[in-house]
């Protein structure tokens, strides 16, 4: 019988998904403010009137944004490919989704040719993922405006915790 948690170990979970959302939530604020240029500051307080423009971002955007309807291309034709991948492949898709909202949205990538062995769809969307990773993680250390790094890098964080589903 698996052991039952203790009151702290709860506790700590519930903060930790607490505080998983709350980075969220700043992140999305930071990122509207950031691209409907609004001047105000966000919720974490990073936009402020000598943030950069929003221009000087503009390119990083959209590549990252390429890369994000891309991965998540990938992910809905690993989830129709391969059943016994759907449920995994479908939370990655969605992640993309509201990523690729955040960032402005853009029309849907057209759907990659995907292995229909489960392990080599598998292996194949778990190294888009770390790409992907790996991208938003250098997107944000490119950044001119610390709001749009702070989104970038919390997007990398929520890749990082799907991918530990993938192993």
């Amino acid at each position: 019988m698996p052991a039952r948690p203790t009151p702290l170990s709860r506790r700590a979970l519930m903060a930790g998904g607490l505080a998983g959302t709350a980075l969220a939530l700043v992140g999305c604020d930071a990122v509207d403010g950031l691209l409907d240029d609004d001047e105000s500051p966000g919720v974490s307080g990073a936009v402020s009137p000598t943030a950069p423009a929003v221009d000087a971002d503009s390119d990083l955007v959209a590549s990252v944004l390429d890369a994000v309807t891309a991965t998540g291309a990938l992910a809905t034709a690993v989830g129709t490919t391969v059943p016994a991948l759907a449920g995994v492949a479908t939370r990655l898709a969605r992640l993309h989704d509201a990523h690729a909202t955040e960032l402005g949205g853009a029309e849907q990538a057209d759907a990659p040719a995907v292995p229909a062995g489960r392990a080599a769809a598998l292996r194949r969307l778990a190294q888009a993922e770390t790409r992907l990773q790996d991208r938003l993680v250098r997107a944000a250390g490119q950044a001119e405006s610390g709001a749009l790094a702070q989104v970038l890098a919390s997007m990398a964080a929520a890749v990082a915790q799907q991918r530990a589903v993938l192993a």
